[in-house]
């Protein structure tokens, strides 16, 4: 009779039935993903025993690091593993991006990334599939299964909700709520602040975890793929209560509140082991954490005035203006700058965009741990000041030079680990979409001050909330039949994944900048050609 009453309550899932009861069968393919979850810390605790699931995980798994599209990993990061695809052919490094041909930033949406997600192709080929908050993807118009974007992200893409079907989502606000988190980036400064931050991701969590294993329970999934985004939140925010070296470290209110960023991995391992558990034996299981995290230690907020006293160009009165405004802003306290800080950007954007037009060169905005620079290129740029060619060439050199003449002023050490050409690094058609150069910081220690003989002393403690920032490996693992166990000897590029997902479920992408991983495709049997059906219409 309980069986019975289960299966009358169980949510449909559209499979055969055989007596009024489904027929659920197995997932083949179940994908977890932990948003920028520091592959340091997943490996030290789980040699610790603090992450249980992931340690048995590990020893029977194959396993790897990844290594990202250097220097614009968090911003590319998502987009080059749902395309396989490097960011100079999809298009996206960051949430604001210059406009090709001017000088205005402008938000990239996920519609606008040029290259189609994996789980496409491999609707297309006749798998079922469930895509659960993959960040930074784009909305399916069709799909052989459902998806849901933005129910518990880090940077949200839609306003609200959205799912394939539509109807979806109001059967997910219904049965699971909304997002119980919003901005992470509003945390107030106490402990008590940080406290409901804590429990609040940790709930989010369940309730994720939750919401996938309602989904999983509906059966008959060939790629079933749930991301959660707590560890990104939790990293940015909980840094200094974790590192004790961190310069806003208190060990009073570290000992009121433990160690939260442990207390978030330990609930995803927890989460990841229902949802292990409710797919079977049967499934092929892949756990991936994108990118990690480390002190957010960086000179980005400084580098636009570092470019400009090299070129020594002057500032505009309005500029001059912005930049008094944003003196008093950063002395308001947290909550009023936090609430300002909209209407600071929008001031700054529109005095930066006619001074972008007559300098050299110019800062544009990516995340933190790395400065970008773009080049104002004759025949790219509207007001075009530097010739392609061999004067683009010296003066790439002769700026990389000066860059690794700064120094932190309070260390006297180097400033700039290197200077990266973007060009060296990635190839595709959208690569003038890209920053010209990145200035990869050095991050061992805080930057509140930069200085060499060319710029004199520039002062810019950091004031954010986020004591954490993104650093570019991130972890794979993957086991299941007929994947053997152990380290890959090199890292995977986060490009392999798509293509090795698809390959696990003998869907091949043609074109991809990423290839199958071998250690974790090799038992895979290829259906015969006339077994994959044509992609739809």
């Amino acid at each position: 009779m309980a069986a019975a009453a289960a299966a009358a309550t169980r949510p449909s899932s559209g499979l055969p039935s055989r007596g009024g009861l489904p027929l659920i069968a197995p997932t083949k393919v179940l994908v977890i993903a932990l948003d920028a979850a520091d592959p340091d810390l997943l490996l030290e605790w789980i040699g610790t025993g603090d992450l249980p699931v992931l340690a048995s995980l590990r020893s029977r798994a194959a396993w790897s690091r990844t290594e990202n599209p250097p220097g614009l990993y968090s911003g590319a990061v998502w987009p080059s593993f749902y395309t396989g695809f490097s960011p100079a052919d999809h298009g996206r490094y960051f949430h604001i991006q210059i406009r090709t041909g001017s000088y205005k930033v402008a938000p990239f949406r996920a519609t606008a990334v040029k290259r189609p997600p994996f789980w496409e192709a491999v609707s297309d080929a006749g798998r079922r599939v469930a895509i659960i908050d993959v960040p930074k993807a784009p909305i399916a118009d069709r799909l052989n299964g459902i998806q849901v974007v933005d129910w518990g992200t880090h940077d949200e893409e839609y306003p609200e909700v959205a799912t394939y079907p539509a109807s979806l989502a109001a059967e997910v606000v219904k049965r699971f709520g909304r997002d119980l988190v919003g901005q992470c980036d509003r945390v107030g400064p106490n402990v008590a602040d940080y406290r409901g931050l804590r429990d609040r991701l940790l709930a989010r969590v369940e309730r994720k975890a939750e919401m996938a294993g309602h989904f999983l329970a509906q059966g008959g999934w060939d790629l079933f793929c749930v991301v959660f985004s707590d560890s990104h939140c939790a990293g940015h925010q909980f840094w200094h209560y974790h590192d004790p070296a961190h310069p806003r470290h208190d060990p009073a209110a570290a000992g009121a509140l433990g160690d939260p960023l442990k207390e978030v991995y330990r609930a995803l391992d927890a989460a990841i082991g229902r949802l292990i558990d409710q797919a079977g034996p049967e499934a092929a299981v892949v756990v991936y954490g994108s990118h990690g995290m480390g002190p957010h230690y960086d000179a980005t907020a400084m580098l636009d005035e570092i470019l400009r006293r090299l070129e020594a160009a002057p500032v505009s009165s309005s500029r001059a203006a912005a930049k008094g405004l944003k003196r008093y802003w950063r002395l308001l306290p947290t909550g009023l700058r936090k609430r300002a800080r909209k209407l600071t950007r929008r001031i700054d954007e529109a005095t930066l965009e006619p001074e972008r037009s007559r300098r050299k060169c110019f800062w544009v905005p990516t995340n933190d741990n790395c400065g970008g620079i773009r080049v104002n290129l004759v025949g790219r740029e509207p007001n075009g000041r530097v010739e392609r060619g061999e004067d683009y060439e010296r003066f790439c050199r002769a700026l990389t030079a000066d860059l690794m003449e700064l120094v932190n002023a309070e260390t006297g050490r180097p400033l700039v680990r290197e200077v990266l050409r973007v060009a060296d690094l990635h190839q595709g058609p959208h690569l003038d979409a890209l920053p010209d150069l990145l200035a990869r910081w050095n991050r061992e220690a805080p930057i509140a001050a930069v200085s060499s003989p060319k710029i004199g002393r520039i002062e810019r403690p950091y004031l954010g909330t986020r004591t954490g920032d993104h650093r570019p490996q991130g972890l794979v693992l993957a086991c299941g039949p007929g994947i053997e166990p152990g380290e890959i000897a090199a890292p995977v590029s986060v490009t392999d994944l798509a293509p090795t997902l698809a390959a696990l479920l003998g869907v091949e992408l043609p074109g991809t900048d990423g290839r199958p991983i071998r250690a974790m495709t090799s038992a895979v049997r290829r259906p015969a050609p006339e077994a994959v059906p044509e992609p739809a219409e």
